[in-house]
């Protein structure tokens, strides 16, 4: 299950810290985060092989850092739920309405890796934060982002 996925990174090399920084997460876990002119494509994954085997996730130098966050916990996602050697994600991954299975799980493990449910918790119950805007803004994620996992957590 993606949601669970993500925990380990989380347990493992998360400060915790908001935002979470998924590109730490990701070179802590020994995987490399590179930027480069993708054309349409938003993202991907690649596994070079060698000794040991190079993960390696690209993303758009053309993106908003949003996106470009988004997309890095994403193919983090691909990565950790092993989703195979190379994964090329264009625009449209992203969306709420794409129903590949292997692109819905990516999507919910960046979810949680970027939003973890316990420090929603932590800014809602404790800190009595309710307004999407700003909650969207300590996670460092865009406000439609924040709502879908505010819902998918019963908080709306």
């Amino acid at each position: 299950m993606p949601l669970k996925s993500a925990q380990p990174l989380l347990d493992r090399y998360w400060d915790h810290r908001l935002p979470v920084d998924p590109v730490a997460i990701a070179r802590a876990a020994g995987v490399q985060v590179q930027a480069a002119h993708l054309g349409s494509d938003a993202g991907k994954l690649e596994i070079l092989s060698g000794t040991p085997p190079l993960p390696v996730i690209w993303i758009s130098d053309t993106d908003a850092h949003l996106r470009q966050r988004f997309t890095v916990a994403h193919e983090l996602g691909h990565f950790a739920l092993g989703h195979g050697a190379s994964f090329v994600d264009g625009k449209d991954s992203f969306s709420l309405a794409n129903s590949d299975p292997l692109e819905v799980a990516a999507n919910r493990f960046a979810a949680e890796l970027l939003m973890p449910e316990f420090a929603i918790t932590v800014l809602i119950m404790r800190r009595n934060e309710t307004d999407l805007r700003k909650l969207a803004k300590a996670f460092g994620v865009a406000p439609l982002a924040m709502r879908v996992r505010l819902d998918q957590l019963g908080w709306i």
